[in-house]
C-alpha cells in the first residue's frame, strides 16, 4: 500500500462525517449510516474493490455504535453492495450488473425516459407444496412448485420482494444451480433461452396489501407496512403456464411501468414479450 493509499483510506471516517451531516432527518440511525456509506461509494470515494474501514473503527469515529454500524454493513451486505472476506475485511462489490431489460419491475427513473437499475439477490429457493394462488395458473391438478425468493434492490433507493414459481416437475434445475447464476439474472430470460419456452402472454394483476413479517423483514422495514402486491402470471401459448411472481413494492416516490409503452409514448419499449 503507497502512501497515498494510506492517507485516503485513513481519511474515510472524516469523509463519512461530511456526508453525514446531510442525512435524511427521520431515518434510524443505521439506515442513516447506510445512506451515507452508500453516497460514499456513489461517489467514487470507495472504488469498487476497495476495502472498507473495519467496524471498529467506524465507531470510533463517527457517532454511531459498533451494533449501529454492523447493522448498517449487514444491509448493504444483503444488497450486494459490499462484501465480507473472511479475515480480511469488508469491500466494495466488483462489477455489480443490472438486471438486463426487467419486464415487471420497471420504476422510471428522473428523467422519466428511463427506468432505475435493478439488482436481485436470491434469498432463499425451496419446493413449496402446500396451495397458493400460484396454484390455479401452475398446478391446478396439485403438484409441487418451486419458489425462488429474491430481494431487489432498485437503484439503491428501496427495496422489493420477489416470490417467483415454477413447475417442479419441469423446472426442478433450477433449485440446484448456483444461486450466483440467478442473482442478477432474468429468470424469464433463462426459461426462454434454456427450456425452449418464450413468453407469450401476460397477466397482471395489484393491490394493496398489509405485507407479511417475514417480507417485512426481508425488505429492512421496522413497523408494518401496507404496500403494493403486484401479481404476474406468464404463459407459452394459452395451454402451456410458465411461472407466477409476487413482487412487494414498498411505499416509494417512483412511478411503475407496467405498459411496453412509456407515458406519453407509443412507441413499444420492448420486445419484453417474445
Amino acid at each position: 500500500m503507497t502512501q497515498a493509499d494510506r492517507e485516503h483510506y485513513a481519511s474515510g471516517p472524516d469523509v463519512l462525517t461530511r456526508l453525514l451531516a446531510r442525512a435524511v432527518p427521520g431515518l434510524p440511525k443505521y439506515a442513516q449510516l447506510r445512506e451515507t456509506l452508500l453516497a460514499a461509494i456513489e461517489r467514487g470515494y470507495w472504488k469498487p474493490g476497495a476495502k472498507l474501514p473495519t467496524e471498529q473503527e467506524l465507531a470510533r469515529t463517527i457517532p454511531f455504535s459498533l451494533g449501529t454500524v454492523q447493522r448498517a454493513l449487514r444491509a448493504l451486505v444483503d444488497e450486494g453492495v459490499v462484501v465480507r472476506a473472511q479475515g480480511s475485511g469488508t469491500y466494495v462489490a466488483k462489477g455489480r450488473k443490472p438486471m438486463d431489460a426487467p419486464w415487471h419491475c420497471r420504476f422510471l427513473d428522473d428523467s422519466g425516459r428511463g427506468f432505475l437499475p435493478i439488482y436481485p439477490k436470491v434469498v432463499a429457493r425451496r419446493r413449496v407444496r402446500e396451495p397458493g394462488l400460484w396454484s390455479v395458473h401452475l398446478a391446478p391438478d396439485g403438484g409441487d412448485v418451486i419458489r425462488i425468493d429474491r430481494v431487489i434492490n432498485v437503484g439503491d433507493e428501496f427495496l422489493v420482494y420477489s416470490q417467483f414459481y415454477l413447475d417442479a416437475g419441469r423446472f426442478a434445475t433450477m433449485l440446484t444451480r448456483p444461486a450466483a447464476e440467478l442473482d442478477g439474472a432474468n429468470l424469464k430470460i433463462i426459461i426462454s433461452r434454456e427450456f425452449g419456452l418464450p413468453v407469450t402472454q401476460v397477466a397482471q394483476t395489484m393491490s394493496t396489501v398489509r405485507f407479511p413479517d417475514a417480507v417485512r423483514r426481508a425488505l429492512k422495514l421496522r413497523r408494518a407496512v401496507t404496500g403494493t402486491l403486484l401479481e404476474i402470471a406468464a404463459s407459452a401459448g394459452r395451454e402451456r403456464p410458465l411461472y407466477y411472481q409476487e413482487l412487494y413494492i414498498p411505499p416509494n416516490r417512483r412511478r411503475l411501468v407496467m405498459s411496453d409503452t412509456l407515458p406519453g409514448q407509443t412507441i413499444p419499449l420492448g420486445p419484453w414479450i417474445e
